[in-house]
């Protein structure tokens, strides 16, 4: 079991040191000192979101191994000691920490911070760690506080602790008009898109890309689920330009992929045939640089600025619109719906062993505008319904993933085996490539075959009546 620890924000002018002497009946425990460090957290705020206290531990490795990159939040000056509570043997029973924390900038003038008191339990004395704990609480002047000093750093610099994190929330109920949904789904989705940009700019981390491409795909999404609520001149123009941006967006993220699965991939070949791989990686990461090149002067062109506005543009017309647009959002959702999960289990029925890859490959394409329906409408239906629905879709989406993921990987490899022969290493790095390439070719065929258990159970009989009657 974790050790607990908890943190209090005490009242202005109160000496934290005083108080831990005095109602906690604590001892430093070596002299107090200047700190001077930077925050971090990610973009999507996880380590907020952890509850983490030092930026320490679990929560920052995950945050790692997600593949989000620690950002700076806020540059924090302390003055800080060190506290012990000791038992009649002289052991230590508790920790704690006094801060005087301010927030810095450049040329800024400091932003002083609530002084703070962290008590933390040692292990085997819990009984110690809860009498302390409340005797601080019950103290004037302190105040248990939900927020870390990161959080308040975050606030002190006008940045939301949560940070972004990429969903969208309907607020409308099911009576609530299509355009008004419509305006409110475009919008947060807008703002995600520009929001991810600058990082997608400076790759940051792979993730800003990705999530860019989240949005614009769920925008797309809902341009095509609710048409009918937008001038159709100024939809066939947004849509047109979110293609664009999406294809603008999609080498990069092809070859991040790649590249972030070469080492899963060749999991099952020797060391030498792995270590032979290195000249293919160092390609991918030239290829990379290049297309990089190429997203950077895209998002920065005249273009991608345009089709933002003409986004968000759209997205207010759409609840200024009549007709379609004041239907009830819960009618027009459940009737795309079950038109796209019907049109998924009649697509699905017909494919068989002799099918061609471009079957699956419609498939997945169709069950990813179901899942966004689902994402983005889901809130106004039963949510028992939407979560066992959205499981047997997760379950059918993995394997055609796999199944396409291979395909492109497969044709990425054979794209550059000419360019490979030549380079340095290039020989041993074509034989490794070879078995590299039989490999994908032979999970695409286990992808294949596990296909049709996936179908069947989201297409059951049972999961059929569940649509049709919980989105009449």
């Amino acid at each position: 079991m974790p050790r607990r620890v908890c943190e209090l924000e005490l009242a202005s002018g109160v000496d934290p040191s005083w108080v831990l002497a005095e109602v906690a009946g604590a001892t430093p425990d070596g002299p107090a000192r200047s700190e001077d460090r930077v925050l971090v957290d990610t973009f999507d705020g996880r380590l907020h979101a952890a509850g983490v206290v030092r930026g320490e531990g679990e929560p920052v490795a995950d945050a790692l191994r997600a593949g989000r990159a620690l950002l700076p939040v806020a540059r924090v000056r302390s003055r800080a000691g060190e506290f012990v509570v000791r038992n009649g043997d002289a052991k230590i029973v508790v920790r704690l920490r006094a801060e005087r924390p301010e927030v810095v900038g450049d040329g800024d003038r400091p932003v002083p911070l609530p002084a703070r008191v962290t008590v933390r339990e040692v292990l085997g004395y819990a009984d110690a760690y809860e009498e302390v704990l409340a005797r601080l609480k019950a103290a004037d002047g302190l105040v248990e506080t939900g927020r870390s000093l990161l959080a308040a750093a975050s606030w002190a610099v006008g940045r939301d602790p949560a940070g972004v994190d990429g969903k969208v929330r309907l607020s409308l109920g099911r009576s609530g008009r299509a355009g008004d949904a419509a305006r409110e789904l475009l919008l947060q989705l807008a703002d995600v898109a520009e929001a991810n940009v600058p990082g997608a700019l400076d790759d940051l981390d792979v993730e800003f890309l990705h999530d860019l491409r989240v949005a614009v795909r769920r925008a797309r999404s809902v341009l095509r689920e609710l048409a009918a609520v937008f001038p159709p001149d100024a939809l066939a123009h947004v849509r047109a330009e979110l293609k664009w941006l999406q294809a603008a967006t999609g080498p990069v993220r092809d070859l991040d992929v790649q590249l972030a699965d070469l080492d899963v991939l060749t999991e099952g070949l020797s060391d030498a045939r792995r270590a032979d791989l290195d000249a293919l990686r160092a390609l991918l990461w030239r290829h990379r640089a290049t297309q990089r090149r190429k997203l950077r002067a895209a998002l920065r062109g005249r273009r991608a600025k345009a089709a933002l506005e003409s986004w968000r543009t759209l997205a207010t017309q759409a609840a200024q619109g009549a007709g379609a647009a004041d239907r009830p959002v819960a009618e027009l959702a459940a009737e795309r719906i079950r038109h796209v999960h019907r049109r998924m289990v009649r697509d699905g029925s017909h494919i068989d062993d002799a099918s061609p890859p471009e079957a699956l490959h419609d498939l997945r394409k169709r069950g990813k505008e179901l899942r966004y329906l689902l994402e983005l409408f889901g809130p106004l239906f039963a949510a028992d319904v939407v979560r066992s629905l959205v499981r047997a879709l997760k379950e059918l989406q993995d394997v055609l993933g796999r199944f396409q993921d291979r395909a492109v990987q497969i044709e990425v490899l054979e794209a550059v085996a000419g360019e490979l022969a030549g380079a340095d290493g290039g020989p041993s790095a074509l034989m490794a490539l070879g078995l590299l390439v039989e490999e994908l070719r032979a999970d695409q065929e286990r992808a294949r075959d596990e296909f049709r258990d996936r179908f069947e159970r989201f297409a059951a009989k049972d999961q059929r009546a569940l649509v049709k009657r919980s989105f009449a």
